[in-house]
């Protein structure tokens, strides 16, 4: 039997586009009835767009420039700090990149002296990469623009990290079922500190 979560915390599941992040960090979401803030969607907001809509643009351009992305990345942070303000705060997940150490950090300031903070890295072959952009690229309701191009442009300068300070660092391979994956993040979080 698994022990309790300690609570509150802020769960974190990050890497490149088509690591299975997100559906992942939805289902375990979902399970434990916390806020679920997505990049895609909060980055489709700030800029007026329906989730849905494609948005096709090369690497590092439009929607999905640098500014676009610490606006997103300020705006989800801002969006958990109003969850945690709530008196019956128990936790919530932030599902985002996550690629470079600063936007790590910002999270882990924000949040370090209010809640557990747990990073869990998604990652997966490139094969699995692959597969899951062709399911993608069929779903008429796919928020996420991710594609191959923008998986490889993510690569060159995505830094995974070996450690966060101020939070737990776990690396995850997503290319198991979702209930095994889910169980897996229900052990990690049972068990921090």
């Amino acid at each position: 039997m698994r022990r309790p979560i300690p609570e509150p915390f802020i769960v974190v599941f990050f890497g490149l586009t088509g690591s299975g992040k997100s559906y992942l960090a939805g289902r375990w979401a979902g399970k434990h009835g916390v806020p679920y803030l997505n990049s895609d969607k909060v980055r489709k907001q700030i800029a007026g767009v329906a989730p849905e809509s494609r948005h096709q643009v090369p690497f590092n351009e439009g929607l999905y420039s640098p500014e676009m992305t610490a606006r997103t990345y300020a705006e989800m942070i801002k969006r958990a700090a109003a969850h945690r303000d709530e008196p019956d705060f128990t936790g919530a997940v932030l599902d985002g990149s996550y690629g470079r150490s600063g936007q790590r950090r910002d999270v882990v300031a924000a949040f370090k002296d209010a809640c557990r903070v747990v990073f869990i890295y998604c990652y997966c072959s490139e094969k699995v990469t692959r597969h899951r952009f062709n399911l993608r690229a069929a779903d008429d309701e796919a928020v996420s623009d991710g594609r191959w191009e923008i998986y490889t442009g993510q690569k060159r300068f995505f830094t995974v990290p070996g450690r966060i300070d101020g939070a737990r660092l776990v690396k995850l391979d997503t290319d198991k079922p979702v209930e095994t994956l889910v169980g897996i993040v229900d052990d990690v979080l049972s068990d921090s500190p």
